[in-house]
């Protein structure tokens, strides 16, 4: 029973795999808006309907992030696991979220190269946008149970977790987008990789 469970999962990993081949090699090659998810369909050879039981709109396949909410062992660990830093427990849940969403380094340069069109990158930041709101919550849940992990004491709650949210979120399009990053690194490595970059900038600027 464990080897058909492992020989589902690898199959459905290749046809995960297939669709996202297939995504990025089109947008790659002509742009975000022109492509349709008829297309995809075709050159996956898959149906719509195989389509949708893996990703929830062409963004998802094309960009790669993660549309879904985060799982329920997700946010139970986020909000109690012990930690003495509450942005590593956030990327831990970053991390963690992201597995399985990172694929082969030619899929990861192209989606680099995709990154810059324009209408893609707008899809990317509305998605990355909702996918703060619902990081926001988690953080302001757990500062508000355990006011010790906090940074930002003079200012609220909601105000640390929307700054936290945010460097995170522009950490994740770095770790895609940027021109020199090393799509053959490991994603937990690309991130903080960018969050170095962040961090290096914010030490320059004097006010």
């Amino acid at each position: 029973m464990q080897e058909d469970l492992s020989l589902r999962e690898q199959k459905r990993l290749e046809t995960r795999l297939r669709i996202e081949d297939a995504a990025t090699e089109l947008v790659d090659k002509h742009s975000f808006s022109e492509v349709t998810i008829e297309e995809i369909c075709e050159l996956a050879g898959i149906s719509r309907r195989t389509f949708f039981n893996y990703f929830d709109s062409k963004e998802s396949a094309v960009l790669g992030a993660p549309s879904a909410d985060f799982t329920e062992d997700m946010r139970e660990r986020f909000l109690h696991e012990p930690t003495t830093n509450i942005l590593d427990l956030v990327l831990n849940l970053v991390e963690k979220h992201m597995e399985g969403y990172q694929v082969e380094p030619t899929i990861l340069e192209r989606r680099k190269r995709i990154a810059n069109d324009p209408d893609a990158a707008a899809a990317s930041i509305s998605r990355k946008r909702a996918k703060s709101f619902e990081l926001i919550r988690l953080i302001e849940k757990r500062l508000n149970r355990e006011p010790d992990l906090r940074i930002l004491q003079g200012h609220s709650v909601e105000t640390e977790a929307m700054v936290i949210a945010g460097v995170i979120r522009e950490a994740l399009w770095l770790s895609i987008a940027a021109p020199d990053c090393d799509c053959s690194d490991a994603f937990s490595s690309r991130l903080k990789d960018s969050l170095t970059l962040i961090n290096d900038v914010m030490k320059g600027i004097r006010w």
